[in-house]
């Protein structure tokens, strides 16, 4: 695949997080990457994400702010914004390096504001914390 069309790929599956992630823009053996988790695969992954999800009234929208793409790398600035079963609203940053394998995500590295998440989600699990 060409660059922009990487880039347009990793748009779409972080637009994707705000809802049913789609699975089909990735490879099967997808790793993913985050603070707290070290590398974990797509089952872990996915027990994180409904863990998550499990914290709110409703799906949590991400909006893009930014995007770099070079060769099978592209860079994604987000936010979230979604409201809490608390009552509280979850707005959180993020920067996604995505990688890819024969035009499919092959890996994802998070990297967000972790204070911020222990503040608003804590008590928190995280399948494979401390890898």
């Amino acid at each position: 695949m060409s660059t922009e069309e990487n880039r347009r790929t990793a748009l779409k599956f972080v637009e994707s997080m705000g809802g049913k992630m789609d699975l089909s823009l990735t490879t099967e053996d997808l790793q993913w990457w985050g603070p707290r988790m070290g590398f974990i695969d797509i089952a872990d992954f996915l027990k994180v994400i409904e863990l998550f999800d499990a914290k709110f009234e409703r799906h949590v929208k991400m909006t893009v702010s930014g995007v770099t793409a070079e060769g099978d790398r592209v860079a994604v600035e987000a936010e979230s914004h979604g409201l809490l079963k608390n009552g509280k609203t979850y707005n959180n940053t993020y920067h996604f390096l995505i990688a890819f394998r024969d035009g499919k995500i092959c890996l994802v590295k998070e990297y967000n504001n972790t204070a911020y998440a222990a503040a608003a989600l804590e008590p928190w699990v995280v399948p494979g914390e401390g890898r």
